[in-house]
This record gives structure tokens, sequence and C-alpha cells, in this order.
């Protein structure tokens, strides 16, 4: 009876542990979903916002130890939960006991079910026996009826041990029925108890994990803030520091720049005091050298210009290279024509340069290079080299240690046999005429030096070389055999005629330097005698080789010499 009683137990309190809800979850939810209070923003200024900055930074600290706080306190509910689990354990394990308890009652039942069934068996097999005794007993008459009656007796008494025997068994095995029932809902209440107290403590595991990843995160997310709290206010220290340096800097440099203002206004002053100081100087000097060249009616001639320029010595075997620059014989009109000339010949680096035309002409582009000049009858010289002597005609410089050469110009205006033969007249006749006064000129030229002397002569003879008149010339005009005299002179003077001796025909390279509309002449030559001719080309001169109102335009010569 007190098994049954047991049995009736158990299984209510396996119902009662699983009604049994946890407290702490219910209190961890509660704390998982306290949401915070929202703060008011706090208005700041310039002068207040790292005192705020702090207070942000201490509040994050005592939320982090506020954190710290509830994360032990969530550590403390953990370790009570695990021991209400173990108690539930131990509680399940008793369960346990109890029901190995009741199996093993039920297992002593069935043997003592099984010895009463083996008891019945050998009181049926005696009954059996007895039953047979009993025929023959009767068999062998009345003496046996007492024992028979005994007999029947026993078996009575049998037959009642039988019945309680049986009524026993049934019991038995009613009970055995009820207890496996009950054996059955205790294990199917004793599963579903563990499963659902696994369920909960997973969803309490989960419910714990979520809530401390939260926490977790809640704990990062304050590090964060208050990293960047202390990073801002750091920020903050440093931009007043840096703002206090800036207006410092500022201030300095505010002070530099004006220093260096007024040491530039000083630098400036002292800079336009000295170009102002240079420019006088500038034009003191030009002044000079405007005042080494008196005006044409005062000038007198050789007039030597002077300039800064050093005088250069060649080497023995070193080339001469000189330039004729034939002029305008009247006096330009355009202002900037002495500067174009210039501007064409400033990168020609020549160290001899013959100037013919206008002496006005002449003097303005000497003036314009700059550099050291001889201004002779009918021209001027331009020399690198040291100047020896000088005459009204030429120089003579020292081209070398050893070598000096004779420098002349000869420049011979005569425009009246051009007219005659624009005219169509006796040209030949005119030039007869006035012949022999300008080869007496020419004959004075060449006479200021000795015939031994290397000589270079720069002309502008105003007259074609006979070398370019003949009747195999491709121009109609030319197409006679006349004998100019002046080029012939020179020639019997023992002068190159150097542009035609560096080339090879008056047909292919004509050499003009002097061209008018339909007449196109050679009439400005390089002589030389006692220097070998290299070579020589023509020459573009500024705005001297654009044809001017009358149509008229003038080219240069370059040439190189070899110097004996």
């Amino acid at each position: 009876m007190n098994k049954r009683l047991l049995l009736l137990l158990i299984p209510c309190m396996l119902l009662l542990a699983a009604s049994c809800q946890s407290y702490t979850a219910a209190q961890g939810k509660e704390k998982i979903g306290s949401a915070e209070q929202p703060q008011q923003p706090v208005l700041e200024t310039k002068y207040s916002v790292i005192e705020a900055e702090k207070q942000a930074v201490l509040d994050a600290q005592a939320q982090a130890v506020r954190e710290a706080e509830e994360q032990n306190a969530l550590e403390q509910q953990k370790q009570e939960e695990a021991a209400h689990l173990l108690e539930q354990q131990q509680r399940e394990q008793q369960q346990q006991q109890a029901l190995s308890e009741a199996e093993q009652s039920i297992t002593a039942l069935k043997a003592e079910k099984q010895q009463l069934s083996d008891s019945i068996l050998s009181l049926q097999t005696q009954l059996a026996a007895t039953e047979d005794q009993l025929k023959q007993s009767k068999q062998t008459g009345s003496t046996t009826d007492e024992n028979l009656a005994q007999t029947q007796a026993n078996l009575s008494q049998l037959q009642e041990t039988y019945d309680q025997l049986e009524y026993r068994s049934n019991e038995l095995e009613n009970l055995l029925a009820e207890q496996q029932a009950l054996a059955a809902d205790l294990k199917a209440s004793l599963a579903q108890t563990q499963q659902e107290q696994e369920q909960a403590v997973e969803q309490l595991k989960a419910e714990q994990q979520q809530a401390i990843g939260q926490k977790d995160d809640l704990i990062e997310n304050l590090q964060s803030e208050v990293a960047i709290l202390k990073a801002q206010l750091e920020e903050k220290t440093q931009t007043l520091e840096e703002k206090n340096k800036l207006e410092q800097q500022r201030e300095e440099e505010a002070k530099k720049l004006e220093e260096q203002r007024q040491a530039q206004a000083q630098q400036k002053a002292l800079e336009a005091q000295k170009a102002a100081e240079a420019e006088r100087q500038k034009q003191s000097a030009l002044e000079q050298l405007y005042k080494q060249i008196p005006p044409l009616s005062q000038l007198t001639l050789p007039r030597t210009y002077t300039t800064d320029e050093e005088s250069i010595l060649a080497q023995d075997n070193d080339q001469l290279k000189a330039m004729l620059l034939p002029l305008d014989d009247t006096p330009w009109t355009n202002p900037a024509m002495a500067e174009e000339v210039q501007k064409s010949i400033s990168d020609l680096k020549y160290p001899l340069v013959f100037l013919t035309g206008h002496m006005q002409n002449v003097i303005d582009v000497v003036r314009k290079m700059g550099r050291n000049a001889t201004l002779v009858e009918g021209g001027a010289i331009i020399s690198s080299y040291a100047v020896l002597e000088t005459d009204a005609n030429g120089i003579r410089i020292q081209f070398s240690e050893k070598k000096t050469l004779r420098i002349s110009i000869a420049d011979l205006p005569e425009y009246r046999v051009l007219a005659a033969f624009n005219a169509k007249g006796d040209w030949a006749s005119v030039q007869k005429e006035i012949t022999k006064d300008r080869t007496q000129v020419l004959a004075s030229i060449i006479k200021q030096g000795p015939i031994i002397e290397p000589t270079l002569l720069g002309a502008s003879l105003y007259e074609p070389s006979h070398q370019d008149w003949n009747s195999f010339s491709p121009i109609p005009y030319r197409q006679v055999d006349y004998l100019w005299p002046l080029c012939a002179y020179l020639e019997d003077q023992q002068f190159y005629d150097v542009y035609r001796t560096t080339h090879f025909s008056s047909s292919t390279d004509a050499g003009n330097t002097f061209l008018m509309k339909d007449l196109k002449e050679r009439i400005d030559y390089l002589f030389s005698r006692k220097l070998l001719p290299l070579s020589s080309s023509m020459l573009t001169i500024g705005g001297e080789s654009v044809p001017d109102e009358a149509g008229i335009s003038h080219y240069g010569i370059v040439a190189s010499f070899l110097v004996p």
C-alpha cells in the first residue's frame, strides 16, 4: 500500500517541478529590455566646451562602472541559475531512483506471482494425485472412506488456497499493469519535463547570451564613446593650444611681414636708387659715347668710337670672318631702322663689320651695336681686333700675334649711269665720262696701304661687275660684253672679287645686293688682296632688305678668309 502511494506521489512531484519557473530569467529579461533615457543636449560655448567634455568623460566612466556592476550581477545570477539547475538535476536523480525502486518492486511482485503460479501448479499436481489415490481407494473399499474424507478436506483447503492464490495473482497482475502504466506515464512525464527543461535552459542560455552580447555591445559603444570624448577633449585642448600658438605665430608673422615689408621697401628704395644711379651712369656713358661722335656738321674723319668691348687676338691658323652691310645713301625716315638692322645680325658674331651708306645711318647703327668702331670716309669699320693705325679711308688691325691686316672702305655713290640706263639713253658714254675721277678716288683709297700687306676692302661701287655682264647671261640687258672699269681696275691691282671667286657662275649665283623693280645688280663687294677667300653668301639686313617707297632694297655679304 505504501508503494502505491509512493508511485502516485512521484508524478505529482514531477508536475510540480515542471511548473516551476526561474525568476532569474525574468529579471534578466527586464534588465535586457530596460531602455536608457536620452540625454538632453547641452549648449556649448567657446569657454565651457572643455568642462562639458570632461563631465561627459566622467559620466561615461560612471556608466562603464554601472555596466561592470550589472555584469557582476549577471554573473551572480548565472551562478544562482546554475545552482537551481543543479537542484533540479538532483530532484530528477531522486525521481529516477524512485522509478528504479518501483521497477524493482514490480520485478519482486512478478517473482512472487511466479512463485504463486508454481505453488498453484504444485497444488494442482497434488490434487490430481489425490484424485488418482481416491479412485484407487474406492476400488479398495470402504476402508479408505476416512482417507477420502480427509483428502476431500485437504482438497477443499487446497481449493481455497488456490482461489486465494488466484485472487492474489489477479491483484498482482492488476497492480503490475497499474505500475507499468504509471511507469510509462512517469517516463513520458520525465521525458517531457526533461525536454521542457532543456528547452527552457536553451532559451535561458540564448536570452542570457543575447543579454550578454547587448551588454558587451553597450560596453564597447561606451568605451568607443569614452575614447571619442577623450580624443575630442584632447583635440579641443590641442585646438585651444594651437589657437593660442597660431595667434602668437600670426602676431609674429605679422611682425615679420611688417619687418619684411619695411625691409623690402628699403630694398626697393635702395634698388630704385641703384637703378636710378645705374641709369644715370648708363645715360652718362651713352652721353659720353654719343659725345665721341659729334653732329655731322662737326664730324671729322677718321673718328674712333670706343666702348667697353675687349679686343681679341686670333691664333695663327684662325680664319678671318667679315661682313659688309650696305645701307641706304639717304637718311632714314624710320627711327627704328637702325634697331632692325642691329637685330637682324645680332646672332652673327663677326669680329669685322663694314658699314657703307649715308653717314648718319652708319652712325645710328654703330651706336645700336655698341662695339668698338672707326668712322672713315664712306662709312665705318667695326672691329673686335686691336686697331693699330687709322686714316681717312681705313685702319690697320692686329689680327694675330705676328699678323697685321689693312682694312679699307670705298663708298662711291653714283646714279647718273643708272638714270641713263633706265631712260634707255647713252649710259655707256655717261659711264666713260665719270670713270676717270671715280678710278682716281678708288686708287687713292687702296694706296693707303702697301701692296705686300694683306688687305680687305669693303666697297659700294654703285657699278656692276664685268664678270656678270656677258653674252651668256640669262638676263637680257646683261647680254653685252661690257668691261665695267672699277672692278676691272681692282682686279688689275691684284684684288679678288670675293663673291664671284667663291661661286661658280653669275647665272646660278647672281649675288645681287641692289634691287630696284626690274633692275637687279651686284654693286656692293668684298675685295681681298693677299687673303684667300674661302666662302661667301648673301645676307638679309633687316628693313634695308624690304623695298622702300622707290622700290629699292639692299642685301649684305658675309665671307671667310684664310690669312697666310
